[in-house]
């Protein structure tokens, strides 16, 4: 009965001369971040209805024209005014033939859509707005028989054919330089296209011309073809999507020849080792360890992103759905060309090769580069990060022209300025600094120089901003003395920044009294300091991704003296992933430092300074962040805590696993009982032995 209901009422809209567009109905009623597969057919028939009723009441005032793909609605035009002004609208409007093809192709949309009901098609969107249901792709990760390949795959594993090579007695820089060239035509030649693609959409607007009429349709037509099934239409489908399916193609190819080419180099350089010593077992399993890593890292990514981000789909177009970035993207920022390269360094120790080393940390160098300069832009370009009332607010107090904490300050040496005095004088210091460096004075002077700015900056920066967290101590004393807080903060930033630079450059000082350099390819002291300038890398990304979650603020630790600034704690960026970074990774350039250097001398001064920041941490931050933040202060990293759920999950999953971890956790609490009951009893005779040593000496 309510069927019939709701048809009477469709008809008696439609007698009513309700201009009712069904594409529209179910673009409006589709939002991002749900796929059509997930609606069922009552929830999308009852969604037209109440749209019909919606624009039926629009329609007495409005018409609905197609606008490129879209609907948009326009005021209503009187006969007079629309043969006035006819001429106009014909030159905005689309040609009739042009418009009936659109129409046609929103019916056709509208079929498609109801017949995958209950199916894991998505809707893409381009980037006019035009809506369409993505064909069946298929899964790279995947292992097929040969009469299940397309012809593209064919082409693709084509490149297996490079283990050939091994077979002659050719040169080792052969197979460097064909793995070199493979990895540059991925990161410098497809990071070319995709740049290109972000910046100005090339390859979709070339694709738009290929048209029947065009002497590329039928050779392109045919390319597209070969690797898709039967439910790829390219007559059908938008320009968008068609080159995207072109572009992966290219990508199979290139990305197969840069992998197998880098395991024919490893195997090229692997030699059987005469024994099986610790040392080389060790490395076996660690190696065999880190590939596995690798291989369990970039099918969990798959799990997540799937074909479309996979092969770069958003520089094309974008999806409708909803991902969660969990388990491995919870462990590491960008796993896909981090913790994704392990397997580089896996292969390295399975070979204990400094070539296969060298060439790998070159390969994993050029896609951070790709990820630098091609991806990261184009992520912040698509999906730019949404700013509150309360971020507004923050801006302004913090940036404000009159009474604002922040004004191109000098940041380690960023807005450096020789007209400021506190600029002017910090380079002195440096300079004359080096230049003592040059003298001929003892190691032990350079050790105590940088023993004494780590204790005044990690203790005696601490222990003011103690005070200040607890009484507001140092901007009372210029309050005092009559100035504002904001020249209370500015006097700190250049107290603070000069401290930071100075503790850092007497280290370097230090590290370069000690250093010797040793240019052996295939020597020992070469591959420390190559691992040092690693972790120098890595010290430097971590620096650089907490300030970008901080800003000026946190850099200076704002929260301790400007108070109108909302409390409000967020884990973004890299920390995600860890609570205090700078005390984990935020050191890795003074191990660095040793490994160059090859002292314990410089390692013992690199824990030193390790330690007095973790002291730093203990009693002057986490005490302050408590203090202000309250139960936003997490205590578990994301890191631990994504870990904790893969490991739990993988427990869940297997009964043996479940029933070893009961019995961890009895005799975990056994444990625990057993401690408890022993400290009580101690405390209990320590006690005891108190009161009977002291009884009668002190009758008060």
């Amino acid at each position: 009965m309510e069927d019939r209901k709701e048809e009477e009422k469709r008809k008696e809209k439609k007698e009513n001369g309700s201009n009712i567009d069904e594409e529209e109905e179910l673009r409006l009623n589709s939002s991002p971040g749900t796929s059509f597969s997930e609606l069922s057919q009552e929830t999308i028939e009852n969604a037209l209805a109440q749209i019909e009723e919606s624009v039926a009441k629009a329609a007495e005032n409005e018409e609905i024209v197609p606008q490129e793909g879209l609907r948009r609605r326009v005021p209503s035009l009187s006969t007079k005014s629309k043969d006035s002004s006819s001429s106009s609208i014909e030159g905005q409007s689309l040609s009739s033939k042009e418009e009936e093809d659109r129409i046609r192709n929103d019916s056709q949309f509208e079929e498609e859509l109801k017949a995958s009901i209950g199916s894991d098609k998505l809707v893409g969107v381009t980037p006019d707005g035009h809506r369409f249901l993505l064909p069946k792709t298929r899964n790279p990760l995947t292992i097929k028989l040969p009469s299940e390949w397309t012809v593209i795959e064919w082409i693709k594993n084509a490149s297996l054919l490079s283990v050939l090579f091994l077979f002659f007695n050719l040169p080792t820089w052969f197979f460097v330089f064909l793995f070199v060239f493979w990895r540059l035509a991925y990161n410098v030649g497809l990071g070319y296209l995709l740049y290109v693609q972000s910046k100005s959409k090339k390859i979709s607007e070339w694709m738009a011309t290929v048209k029947p009429s065009s002497p590329w349709y039928h050779p392109v037509k045919w390319f597209l073809s070969l690797g898709m099934d039967k439910d790829y239409d390219y007559d059908k489908l938008p320009a968008e999507f068609n080159a995207w399916i072109g572009f992966r193609y290219v990508v199979d190819i290139i990305l197969a020849n840069d992998l197998v080419c880098y395991f024919v180099f490893c195997l090229k350089c692997w030699e059987i080792p005469e024994s099986f010593s610790f040392t080389i077992l060790t490395c076996y399993v660690v190696g065999l360890a880190l590939s596995f890593f690798t291989l369990w890292a970039k099918t969990d990514a798959y799990r997540v992103v799937k074909d479309f981000a996979w092969y770069w789909g958003d520089f094309f177009f974008l999806v409708d759905q909803k991902l969660t970035f969990d388990r491995v993207f919870s462990i590491s920022p960008h796993p896909m060309y981090t913790i994704g390269y392990s397997f580089f360094y896996g292969a390295s120790l399975l070979t204990q090769s400094h070539t296969v080393l060298y060439v790998s940390l070159f390969g994993h160098f050029c896609q951070l580069a790709f990820l630098s300069f091609v991806e990261n832009p184009h992520i912040e370009k698509t999906y730019p990060g949404a700013r509150d009332d309360n971020s507004l607010e923050r801006d302004r107090i913090l940036h404000d022209a009159q009474t604002g904490y922040f004004r191109r300050d000098l940041i380690v040496f960023k807005n450096f300025d020789p007209f400021r005095s506190s600029d002017l004088f910090m380079a002195l210091l440096i300079t004359y600094s080096v230049f003592l460096a040059f003298l001929n004075l003892p190691s032990s002077f350079f050790i105590g120089h940088a023993i004494f700015w780590r204790i005044l900056h990690s203790l005696g920066l601490g222990y003011i901003l103690r005070k200040q967290s607890q009484k507001n101590f140092w901007t009372n004393h210029f309050i005092k003395k009559g100035y504002t807080k904001q020249f209370a903060f500015e006097n700190w930033k250049k107290i603070y920044n000069l401290s930071l630079v100075m503790t850092n450059v007497s280290f370097i000082l230090c590290c370069w009294k000690y250093v010797t350099f040793d240019l052996d390819f295939y020597g020992q002291m070469l591959l420390k300091q190559t691992i040092g300038m690693v972790l120098i890398a890595v010290n430097w990304w971590s620096s650089v991704s907490v300030f970008e979650v901080l800003g000026e603020f946190g850099w200076f630790y704002g929260d301790f003296f400007i108070d109108e600034v909302p409390s409000k704690l967020y884990y973004t960026g890299i920390y995600r992933f860890m609570n205090n970074p700078e005390a984990v990774t935020g050191f890795a350039a003074y191990y660095g430092g040793a490994l160059i250097c090859d002292s314990w001398i410089v390692f013992a001064l690199a824990l030193f300074a390790q330690a007095m920041n973790q002291v730093f941490i203990s009693f002057v931050e986490q005490p302050h962040m408590r203090k202000l933040y309250g139960n936003q202060v997490r205590s578990t990293s994301g890191f631990r805590k994504a870990i904790s759920e893969i490991v739990n999950e993988v427990v869940e999953q297997n009964e043996q696993l479940k029933k070893l971890k009961l019995s961890a956790n009895e005799i975990e609490a056994k444990l625990k009982k057993e401690l408890l009951t022993q400290a009580t009893q101690i405390k209990d005779k320590v006690k005891t032995t108190l009161d009977n040593q002291t009884k009668g000496r002190f009758p008060c």
